[in-house]
């Protein structure tokens, strides 16, 4: 009797599992190896479509595993096909690869290959690079490398971090300012008291030492946020749905190796951003304190230059850092208006 339950239990389980496998698990994959990265890619929604959106997170460090399981990619996906690379270094991916390969022209140089993978495995179609943050300023250098936007048909750049020589003392200001706000309110007057006049100082932020001390700052503001309690969707996926994915807890501890060793604070794309002459569409988070408003104008000014016609800048007026989040709707349809119309 006892071995029936136990047998009895276990096909449950089974069924159980087996059930939650195909809703999460929908979709293709496969991997692109690289000087000691082994990177996935998972191919989920439209393929028939004939049009890939390659997604390329932020960070450096974060992952494009969890947010494939975000409401606003289910939806999108109905539509286009969307195309999950983990970076090298970063959520799923796997390999030992050396420090010495965390470089902007070895992160350019992978993509090339997801890429190239992409256009032979599905028979040449149409890719558009859907990069936020870290992820736009790795589509920006991408495209303005020899002729690769050649293989590429449109850019969405969100709320990217494509000049950060320019745009961190910006994000300093925003957290000295929110400080301000927090004293003038009476709220943990000693805490933001150091954090106005750490930032007040004008810090060298290309030192790494004080890039860590101001993001400890700035992930204790509205700077991702508008408003920290707004109810928003988060990632479809619960603990069953984890067990039977591709997620891991790899997702979250891969990129605490990467960050500390990937130095990119003296970046600056914003001059050879002219090169590019990809349709593009730049959307951005009007109270974004990550990389701020005035950020997204430089990056949609710089952009093919002055005269490049085929852009267009998307400003989400009630969003800060992830507003395909706070403006779901919004960030939808101008999605789709932007892709459909190449």
């Amino acid at each position: 009797m006892k071995n029936l339950i136990i047998f009895l239990w276990s096909l449950i389980l089974f069924l159980f599992t087996a059930c939650e496998k195909e809703s999460f698990y929908d979709g293709d994959h496969f991997f692109v190896k690289n000087k000691g990265a082994e990177m996935p890619v998972y191919v989920k929604g439209n393929i028939q479509s004939g049009t890939f959106i390659l997604f390329l997170h932020g960070g450096p460090g974060g992952n494009a595993s969890l947010p494939s399981f975000m409401p606003v990619s289910r939806e999108l996906e109905k539509d286009f096909a969307f195309a999950y690379w983990d970076q090298r270094g970063s959520g799923l991916s796997m390999g030992n690869p050396d420090q010495s390969t965390f470089t902007v022209e070895q992160f350019v140089e992978d993509l090339d290959l997801v890429v190239e993978t992409i256009l032979e495995r599905y028979n040449h179609p149409r890719i558009v690079f859907y990069g936020i943050s870290w992820g736009g300023a790795l589509g920006s250098a991408y495209l303005s490398t020899n002729n690769y936007q050649e293989k590429i048909d449109g850019f969405i750049c969100m709320d990217s971090g494509h000049n950060l020589v320019e745009g961190l003392p910006k994000s300093v200001v925003f957290v000295k300012d929110y400080a301000q706000q927090q004293i003038d309110l009476g709220k943990d007057v000693g805490y933001w008291t150091e954090a106005r006049d750490w930032c007040a100082a004008e810090p060298d932020m290309t030192d790494k030492e004080n890039y860590f001390k101001y993001d400890q700052y700035l992930t204790n503001t509205n700077a991702y946020r508008k408003d920290p309690n707004q109810e928003v969707q988060g990632p479809e996926v619960g603990l069953a749905g984890s067990m039977n994915s591709y997620l891991s807890l790899a997702v979250f501890f891969n990129g605490q190796y990467l960050v500390p060793r990937f130095n990119i604070l003296t970046l600056n794309l914003s001059a050879q951003m002219e090169k590019i002459k990809t349709p593009s569409m730049v959307i951005w988070g009007r109270h974004d304190g990550v990389n701020t408003i005035e950020m997204g104008y430089d990056a949609y000014n710089s952009i093919g230059g002055p005269d490049f016609e085929e852009k267009e800048l998307v400003i989400l007026e009630n969003s800060a850092h992830e507003g395909y989040i706070e403006e779901q709707d919004l960030f939808i349809s101008s999605f789709r208006r932007f892709v459909n119309s190449l």
